[in-house]
């Protein structure tokens, strides 16, 4: 095993889990900060969950690799904390998305309804 490679796919497997958890969660607190439109709102959306994919699908791979290559003689590197970070991001995912589905909706205007203060 090489931890090094391990720890870099650890590391870009961290990053992707934010980058979604930030697109699937947090997008319009993100959307307000750049000041972005709706269409740029959704086109954020997009980005994030696509990239998030991609650069955790090569986070994966790259620890995999990292696993499946004989140990060389390098300085020793820890994986323990980018493990811990990365349980924590997934824990928080998860506790988003039950909490996001358990909300209660929040009621929709129709076209033409007004709302009496």
């Amino acid at each position: 095993m090489r931890r090094s490679s391990v720890n870099s796919g650890l590391r870009l497997t961290i990053v992707a889990v934010a980058s979604i958890i930030l697109a699937a969660f947090f997008h319009d607190i993100v959307a307000s900060l750049l000041f972005l439109n709706p269409g740029g709102e959704t086109q954020f959306i997009f980005l994030g969950l696509f990239w998030g994919g991609v650069i955790g699908f090569c986070g994966i791979i790259v620890t995999f690799v990292g696993l499946l290559r004989a140990p060389a003689t390098e300085r020793s590197a820890s994986i323990l904390k980018p493990l811990v970070v990365l349980a924590a991001l997934v824990i928080l995912f998860i506790y988003l998305l039950f909490s996001s589905l358990t909300a209660p909706e929040q009621l929709k205007l129709s076209p033409g309804e007004t709302i009496t203060i």
